[in-house]
């Protein structure tokens, strides 16, 4: 008996039964054991189920489980394959790199084969500190204060100048943190699957032959996921924040008004300068507690607000004496001095905040772009961050040709012509989710309007053509062979001219002048 294990993608999970391609039952299981058959007997599809999160380290912890599993298969010695769409090959990826990990070569596993999957490329994290946990970057910063204690004891002249004295100082202060370093690195070589060269090594050379991907030129998800790299957003415009800056200027003048009302010092200037203008007498009326109240500093700053900027502007000139209409006229000067002051200060201002919003735009749209490009990629591992998507795993150097057009062809075409049908539908989408209540019934609606043959990505296994191509690679492995009803088959010999065209790179992609891709190196 042989098995196939297939590996669903990112947002497909669900249980072993059901009509998704990778579940028992579907379409896809039944289409493959017709045409397939193992050398003792009839397969059998055994579904790997994990979250099916975008994350990276979902992918990893999946790929761990699965590796676990596959070499349970490989201990019971009978042949297996395994089948991964789109990050499912990520998953199944991981897992042959966890077996490197564990010396396993997987000798019953005939054949891995990815479909439409973008192999997300990482890289290292620079600095230790960036990929230690909370708990190492504690012990990491407290041995770094001790190192710099020990810098400035020994820069103090305090350390006696025998060499015994300096041995100690070293072995107190520096090994410490050295010690730590090299067991940190050390660590990470034994745990770390994607930078250790020995164990990339071991992969290509036990996994790189048994490889066989199906992608499709035009898939959206490996395009999207190759072109983020590319993307280049100007998320916050170099003055988006001046407009809630300059609010700042609203509150600043009550604030400098309320800091000089608490200031005894500052009202007693005040009131000097404003009685010196206008009738002495009215401050043993008006200020009597000689700024200690709050209440008469608010009347005697407002009589400065009117009188004081005329007083700047003309110094020689007295309120005290002169006649009402020219002092209603030094009162309307100062005002307009004041409005004047009030202006420049706002130009002042806003200068600032136009100074202040490019200066957050430099900083923040890089940070924040590369946070879109790692949340698309699901790049949440502490130490490495996703930087390109290729077709490829990160452990080979190249991969195969997408598929050949004669198969791509009527994939497109099937993708389109459920786009088409899913047009009439969205005229009544946008009502029923205004209609719908809670995030469930929104999801209902968007599940009801998408059948997911929309896109070429999620399309590959509603195509016959595609799944013969699929059955014919797992044929030309031991252990798995044609049924007779897949040998008698009319597009058999198309079929094989298909897989032949792919494994030796001879794909002639349409409107492309690029050079066919060889197959991957052994």
């Amino acid at each position: 008996m042989a098995t196939i294990v297939t590996v669903h993608g990112t947002f497909s999970s669900g249980p072993v039964e059901g009509q998704k391609w990778w579940q028992r039952g579907s379409r896809f299981s039944t289409r493959i054991a017709e045409l397939v058959e193992g050398s003792n007997g009839k397969v059998q599809v055994e579904p790997f189920i994990w979250d099916g999160l975008n994350s990276e380290m979902a992918r990893n912890a999946a790929g761990a489980r699965l590796a676990a599993r596959l070499h349970e298969l490989d201990e019971q010695g009978e042949p297996f394959a395994v089948i991964g769409h789109s990050h499912g090959g990520s998953v199944l990826s991981a897992a042959l790199l966890n077996a490197s990990r564990m010396k396993q070569s997987m000798q019953h596993m005939q054949r891995w084969i990815t479909v439409g999957t973008p192999f997300i490329e990482t890289r290292r994290q620079r600095f230790l500190f960036s990929r230690l946990s909370v708990l190492g970057k504690a012990v990491y910063l407290t041995l770094l204060m001790f190192l710099v204690l020990g810098i400035m004891i020994a820069m103090g002249g305090s350390v006696d100048s025998a060499p015994e004295a300096w041995v100690m100082l070293v072995l107190v202060f520096l090994t410490p943190i050295a010690v730590f370093y090299a067991v940190l690195r050390y660590r990470e070589s034994k745990r770390s699957l994607r930078f250790n060269r020995r164990l990339l090594g071991f992969a290509d050379k036990h996994f790189a032959d048994r490889w066989f991907s199906l992608w499709h030129a035009k898939d959206e998800a490996v395009q999207c996921l190759k072109a983020v790299k590319r993307l280049d957003l100007t998320i916050f415009p170099r003055h988006f924040a001046v407009s809630s800056l300059n609010l700042l200027a609203v509150g600043f003048v009550p604030l400098l008004c309320l800091l000089a009302l608490n200031s005894q010092t500052v009202m007693n200037a005040i009131a000097a300068r404003v009685f010196s203008s206008i009738d002495a007498l009215a401050a043993e009326q008006l200020y009597p507690s000689n700024g200690t109240n709050i209440f008469e500093n608010a009347a005697v700053l407002f009589l400065g607000l009117l009188v004081i900027p005329a007083n700047l502007i003309l110094p020689d000139v007295q309120f005290d004496g002169t006649p009402l209409p020219v002092q209603i006229g030094l009162v309307v000067f100062g005002i307009a001095v004041l409005i004047g002051a009030v202006y420049l200060l706002t130009l002042v201002f806003h200068a600032i905040a136009r100074a202040i919003s490019h200066g957050l735009s430099l900083m923040l749209n890089p940070v924040t772009l590369s946070q879109l490009k790692a949340a698309t990629y699901g790049s949440d591992a502490r130490e490495d961050f996703a930087i390109d998507a290729r077709e490829w795993p990160i452990w080979l150097s190249r991969g195969f040709p997408p598929l050949t057009p004669d198969i791509a062809a009527p994939l497109e075409q099937a993708s389109d012509r459920a786009i088409g049908n899913a047009v009439p539908k969205f005229r009544n989408i946008i009502d029923s989710l205004t209609c719908a209540e809670t995030a469930e019934a929104t999801s209902d609606v968007v599940a009801d309007y998408l059948t997911w043959q929309e896109l070429i990505h999620t399309s590959y296994f509603d195509q016959d053509s595609v799944v013969k191509l699929i059955a014919f690679a797992l044929c030309q492995s031991d252990g798995f062979k044609p049924s007779a009803k897949f040998a008698m088959d009319p597009d058999f010999t198309a079929v094989q001219r298909a897989y032949a065209a792919i494994i030796h790179g001879e794909v002639k992609i349409a409107g492309s002048h690029a050079e066919p891709q060889p197959l991957i190196p052994g």
